[in-house]
């Protein structure tokens, strides 16, 4: 697959993810990440197409045939989570919170409100 595992890698470096953070924003595993930066795994379409709509790329220069890539705006800066993401994350890791805490963790993590 080219370049890729070198172009993935540059691309979550650059942007300041680690690979545990980039497996949570984009549903992927970490130990898939590792491999696919290790070349001992390849993503499948559906998931090249997630990885360069996230970081803004074309498909070209992720799979490194080209070493420009045309965008149509700009990278992504920051991680905006979803309703679902939230949800989600505090599902698979608040394991000690009750429903009730759940819930309330959701609606302060999405709330408008900034103190």
């Amino acid at each position: 697959m080219g370049n890729f595992k070198n172009v993935f890698k540059d691309l979550r470096i650059r942007a300041g993810y680690t690979q545990d953070g980039l497996s949570e924003v984009l549903g992927i595993s970490r130990s898939a990440i590792s491999m696919y930066e290790n070349g001992n795994r390849e993503p499948d379409f559906e998931t090249l197409e997630k990885i360069a709509d996230f970081f803004n790329v074309d498909m070209n220069y992720l799979l490194g045939k080209t070493t420009v890539t045309t965008s149509i705006s700009s990278p992504k800066t920051a991680y905006e989570p979803t309703y679902e993401d939230i949800q989600s994350l505090v599902a698979r890791n608040g394991k000690k919170l009750t429903l009730e805490q759940k819930k309330d963790l959701i609606k302060i993590l999405l709330s408008d409100d900034e103190d």
